[in-house]
């Protein structure tokens, strides 16, 4: 996981070639204007083992880049390639090849050198399996590439101001913008900024939108079948996942999920603890479920009472006694009313330009749990003080809409069903990732998503009948068919912000979740 943030624009023009470097959660003060400074502070915050800020002679341009690694060998950003390119890398790649250069940076950066047309540029980030956001500055032809992987799993957004032909492209951009206007990068999309004539090109895409097949099996003829597949992408998809994660970090860290207790999650941790046993990682290794739940004033809920805290405790019980000899934490964060009104202005400003109640009951559960300040029970009952250590988090973001888990889609017709699910497939990136990312990664670490690798996305879309999506039927399906997990599978799907009860949380909670904060 890395920060990103490129400035382009006379502004910015070096006299010297320079390269700044900052150590352990140092943050630097550039001597930009305000607005630069405040996102500075906010892309620091997603790399806490490394931060540059790097300027070349007669460039108009500045890269700053934070990193936290999880891959060896340790890679420095930005990269400058060949004195030709500058590249700027966020995310996680699963290529094959990368098992032999150990390093998707560096995986990356080495395609680029053999660059010599833009094609080849193109054909590059058409071949490249994982979640990622780039900037790319070609400084021989003053061309500037960035965009984000084809679902959007990493944050992306960018400013252009044509009158002063200043271009900014960062991961967090945070509300106090002044006159810049920022907009989140479209999922897919290659976006060629050329310089010389002050142009944005959005022609160039990764891939047509996904298109959710009609087909219907009424005789639940190929469910064993279609089930058995979904479970191989799936778990490959997770094994990959798992497998990146140095070593070290498996060893020292655990892996942590974000866990509801519900049925997509809890599927992802009985995944997770297949392959760790698969691997005969299991006996090192720890997995960290952290749960999230809200004092809420409107209600007189407190945390302990909130229905995913229940149904964690719950969820935790079965899939420990499912996989005994995996040492499994529940992590149970609770937050008070006071520590949500403390934390609020923060969570908005990282979440712009999201800007309604409803992103905000969801952003800040999930900036709490990924946080992850809360408590374990051990062995005797006793409650005690715990921090998550995991720097890799898992996911279950995806399953309702590739498997129709939301409850408004239980009872439209056919082709309704259809057009809505590949709505939500194609517009995940708008609706969540975007959001979801930039609260999460402010904690330090990295989050991951087994249901959205491309291969489970293409399969989900193009091979599943319609049929076996009602109300998550096929992912129930493996819960109880394959994982044998029988009381999970039966759970029945609430939004996150109900179930953590991160929604009207005061008395005057008469807000709809459309409703502008």
């Amino acid at each position: 996981m890395c920060g990103i943030l490129l400035c382009y624009g006379p502004s910015f023009k070096a006299e010297n070639d320079r390269l700044l470097e900052f150590y352990e959660d140092e943050v630097p003060r550039l001597g930009y204007d305000d607005n630069i400074e405040s996102i500075v502070k906010l892309v620091r915050c997603r790399g806490p083992n490394y931060c540059s800020m790097r300027q070349i002679k007669d460039v108009n341009s500045i890269w700053i880049s934070s990193v936290l690694s999880l891959r060896q060998p340790f890679t420095k950003q930005s990269i400058v390639i060949g004195n030709k390119y500058v590249l700027q890398f966020n995310g996680e790649l699963y290529n094959d090849e990368i098992i032999e250069s150990g390093n998707d940076t560096q995986f990356l950066s080495g395609l680029l050198k053999k660059c010599i047309s833009e094609d080849d540029i193109f054909n590059i980030l058409h071949g490249l399996d994982g979640e990622f956001a780039f900037t790319i500055q070609d400084l021989e032809n003053n061309l500037i590439y960035f965009g984000r992987d084809t679902i959007g799993k990493r944050s992306l957004s960018y400013s252009l101001n044509y009158n002063i032909s200043e271009l900014i492209v960062t991961s967090v951009s945070g509300s106090d913008n002044g006159s810049r206007i920022f907009n989140d990068c479209v999922a897919g999309v290659i976006y060629k900024y050329d310089i010389d004539r002050n142009i944005l090109d959005t022609t160039s895409t990764l891939r047509k939108p996904w298109s959710i097949t009609r087909e219907h099996d009424d005789d639940m003829t190929h469910i064993d079948t279609c089930t058995k597949n979904l479970y191989d992408l799936l778990s490959g998809a997770t094994r990959k996942r798992v497998e990146s994660i140095h070593p070290l970090h498996i060893e020292n860290s655990p892996i942590s999920i974000l866990f509801s207790g519900g049925l997509d999650c809890s599927v992802i941790t009985a995944i997770v603890c297949e392959t760790l046993i698969s691997r005969n990682m299991h006996d090192h290794a720890t997995i960290e479920l952290l749960n999230v739940a809200f004092e809420n004033l409107r209600t007189g809920m407190m945390p302990q009472d909130a229905p995913d805290r229940q149904l964690a405790v719950k969820s935790y019980s079965e899939l420990c006694e499912k996989y005994p000899n995996i040492n499994i934490k529940l992590i149970e964060v609770d937050v008070s009313y006071a520590e949500y009104m403390k934390h609020r202005p923060e969570v908005v400003d990282l979440m712009y330009p999201k800007n309604t109640e409803m992103d905000l009951s969801i952003a800040i559960a999930f900036y709490f749990a990924s946080r992850g300040d809360g408590f374990i029970t051990d062995e005797n009952g006793v409650r005690k003080e715990y921090k998550r250590k995991g720097l890799v988090l898992f996911s279950g973001l995806g399953a309702d809409e590739l498997y129709g888990g939301y409850y408004k889609l239980s009872n439209k017709h056919e082709d309704e069903l259809a057009n809505e699910l590949t709505t939500q497939i194609n517009n995940i990136y708008r609706r969540n990732l975007n959001r979801d990312d930039k609260v999460i990664a402010s904690n330090g670490v990295e989050v991951r998503y087994p249901f959205l690798a491309e291969e489970v996305v293409e399969f989900s879309t193009a091979s599943i009948p319609l049929n076996y999506k009602r109300d998550k039927m096929i992912l129930r399906n493996i819960a109880s068919s394959i994982l044998g997990l029988h009381g999970l599978s039966a759970e029945k799907k609430r939004a996150i912000q109900f179930g953590a009860k991160s929604a009207k949380m005061t008395k005057n909670g008469n807000k709809n979740g459309t409703d502008l904060l």
